[in-house]
C-alpha cells in the first residue's frame, strides 16, 4: 500500500477577503471529499487572499494506482474551478 499525498497551489485573484478564500476552499474540499474519498486540508497561506494551499491525502494499493490518482486530482482541480493552478507536486510513500 501507498500514502498518495499532493499538496495543490493555486491562485484566485477574485477573492477579495478571506471570507471569499474561505468559501472557495470549503467548495473545492467538500467535492473533493465526496468525489475521491480522500483527506483534505488547507496546509499553507493561510493569510494571503488570493493563493490557496490544499493538501490531500488518499491510499493506493500499488503506484500505478498511485499516478492515477494523481492525474485524476489534477485534472478534477483544472475543471471544477477557475483558479490558476501554480503549483501541484505529489508524493507517494
Amino acid at each position: 500500500m501507498l500514502l498518495v499525498y499532493v499538496t495543490a497551489r493555486l491562485r484566485a485573484p477574485w477573492c477579495r477577503s478571506l471570507k471569499d478564500k474561505r468559501s472557495e476552499i470549503k467548495r473545492l474540499t467538500h467535492k473533493l471529499r465526496q468525489t475521491f474519498n480522500v483527506s483534505v486540508v488547507e496546509s499553507g497561506s493561510q493569510d494571503i487572499h488570493n493563493l490557496l494551499e490544499i493538501g490531500i491525502a488518499a491510499v493506493a494499493f500499488d503506484a500505478a494506482q498511485a499516478d492515477s490518482i494523481t492525474e485524476k486530482l489534477y485534472g478534477f482541480l483544472e475543471s471544477n474551478t477557475d483558479a490558476e493552478i501554480i503549483g501541484f507536486e505529489a508524493e507517494h510513500r
